[in-house]
């Protein structure tokens, strides 16, 4: 069996992880954050950038929908 990746999934392979982690401990990005981490928000406006979406609730149901698929790229 073949393992196909997403477009979204081969574009977050591109994302250096290290290096983005790097930079949120080197600007202290995270101080003070109480919901999201910076990795967690960059998915979803990259997820909300690819789809499209115009509004809080398309993006809140695209990522609903797509809640199983993204849980693991957290």
């Amino acid at each position: 069996m073949v393992a196909v990746a997403s477009c979204f999934a081969q574009i977050l392979s591109l994302i250096d992880r290290a290096g983005f982690a790097h930079a949120v401990r080197h600007h202290q990005a995270e101080h003070g954050a109480k919901g999201f981490s910076c990795w967690e928000q960059f998915v979803s406006m990259l997820f909300c950038q690819m789809g499209s979406a115009h509004s809080l609730r398309e993006i809140c149901g695209g990522l609903a929908t797509a809640l199983g698929k993204l849980v693991h790229l957290a």
